[in-house]
């Protein structure tokens, strides 16, 4: 009986990795092409019962990861690597554990842009409130991610620093010009406010994020 329910949720697991084949690209069309749409769409299914959320769809923070899994499998094809620290290389020497920290590294991005969300409106910052535009942002944070995951194993090869610097610069504007657009959406905002605030978040959870990373990591 125990090996049956063991066969059955092997065949539950497989069954939902290879969906993955079909919606990880078309998730990531989707998020690329139409961001603020998927936000929307993320912030319907938020309303719906968990069986029922995101059906035609990968779940935003399953999107995030498998974007960064991604990244970091491209980086191991590539042979790069990232130089941990001694001290911490007991625990981030691994590749498994450096993934972990890139997944709540870029975490960071959504959780502080959906908590720039509810302080300006007002709402009580809580972790139900938090979920539903948590989830929206992930969607537009994972192509982010993803892209500067693989720019920065590029720009690590030689004569490939302009190049990389060219195309983070491109990736960036439109992850900002995408926040911007959500936070004129959400909060009736005029363009400059938006954008000045989307930038100055991004600095924040970048910032944050690098402190840690000079701690951990170095070349």
């Amino acid at each position: 009986m125990d090996f049956i329910k063991i066969l059955r949720s092997f065949e539950e697991l497989l069954y939902e990795v290879m969906t993955w084949l079909l919606f990880y690209p078309r998730t990531l069309w989707r998020a690329m092409s139409r961001p603020l749409d998927m936000i929307r769409y993320s912030d319907t299914e938020q309303g719906d019962a968990v069986e029922d959320q995101y059906t035609d769809s990968l779940s935003p923070p399953l999107f995030l990861m498998l974007s960064l899994l991604l990244a970091h499998g491209f980086e191991l094809a590539m042979h790069t690597t990232v130089i941990i620290g001694k001290d911490f290389q007991r625990f981030f020497a691994s590749d498994e554990m450096l993934l972990y920290l890139r997944c709540i590294a870029f975490s960071l991005y959504p959780l502080l842009y959906s908590a720039a969300l509810l302080k300006r409106r007002g709402v009580p910052l809580d972790r139900e409130g938090l979920r539903r535009p948590f989830f929206g942002q992930c969607y537009v944070t994972a192509p982010f991610a993803m892209l500067t995951g693989f720019i920065a194993t590029l720009g690590r090869l030689p004569g490939a620093a302009l190049v990389a610097t060219l195309c983070f610069a491109a990736t960036l504007f439109w992850f900002l010009a995408v926040q911007a657009r959500w936070f004129r959406m959400e909060l009736g905002m005029g363009q400059g406010r938006a954008a000045l605030l989307a930038c100055w978040i991004w600095l924040k959870a970048t910032i944050l994020i690098g402190a840690v990373a000079a701690v951990l990591v170095y070349r």
